[in-house]
C-alpha cells in the first residue's frame, strides 16, 4: 500500500494524506509514475505502456493517432455528432481519463470535435509541434501521454481557443455512464 503525503504546512505540522492506493502485485508497483505537480502537491500518472500493449489495446486508428501523432480524416468522428445539450465527458481513448466537458464543445466547421476549454488544467498538456512549416501547439493526454490533437487562437468565447481534437483519441461518457 503507497500512501502519498502532501507537505505539510506550519499551522498544524501533521501531513495530509492525498492518495491511498493498494497493490495486489510488485509489478503493478511498477506501473506507477509521480510527477511533482507545480503547487507543490503530487499528481499520480500512469507509467507508458509498452508498445506491444498499446497496439493489443487500441484500433489500429486509434493507435496511429495517439501513439504515432496522426490525424484522422475530417469528418469521419461519430463524436461530431454528440448533441450538444447531452450532459457528459470526453475522455481519452487511451486510459479513459476525463479531459472535456460535452458543455465546452462547438462546431467549429473544421470536421474535428473542437472545445474552447479543456476539464481542468491537469487533464491535458501542452507541447509545441514543429512538424509542419510552422509550430503549432499539441495537445496531450496528461493521464497516459497520449496525442490528441492541437489548439489553436481562433475559437469563441470565453477563452478564445479551439482545442481541435482526434475523435478516435477521444470516448464520450454520458453523466451516468461512471462506475
Amino acid at each position: 500500500r503507497i500512501f502519498l503525503i502532501e507537505r505539510t504546512t506550519m499551522n498544524t505540522m501533521l501531513p495530509h494524506v492525498l492518495l491511498s492506493i493498494s497493490f495486489s502485485t510488485a509489478s503493478s508497483l511498477r506501473n506507477l509514475y509521480v510527477s511533482p505537480r507545480a503547487a507543490g502537491s503530487l499528481l499520480v500518472r500512469r507509467a507508458r505502456k509498452t508498445d506491444a500493449e498499446w497496439r493489443s489495446e487500441l484500433s489500429p486508428a486509434a493507435y496511429n493517432v495517439l501513439r504515432e501523432e496522426g490525424t484522422e480524416p475530417a469528418w469521419s468522428s461519430p463524436l461530431n455528432d454528440v448533441a450538444p445539450d447531452a450532459p457528459g465527458t470526453f475522455t481519452c481513448a487511451g486510459c479513459a481519463s476525463p479531459l472535456y466537458r460535452n458543455a465546452a464543445k462547438f462546431d467549429s466547421g473544421t470536421g474535428w470535435p473542437s472545445f474552447f476549454a479543456p476539464l481542468d488544467g491537469d487533464a491535458v498538456e501542452l507541447k509545441v509541434d514543429f512538424k509542419t512549416v510552422l509550430p503549432r501547439t499539441e495537445v496531450v493526454c496528461r493521464s497516459c501521454g497520449g496525442h490528441l490533437g492541437h489548439v489553436f487562437d481562433d475559437g469563441p468565447r470565453p477563452t478564445g481557443k479551439r482545442y481541435c481534437m482526434n475523435g478516435v483519441a477521444l470516448s464520450f461518457r454520458g453523466d451516468g455512464e461512471y462506475p
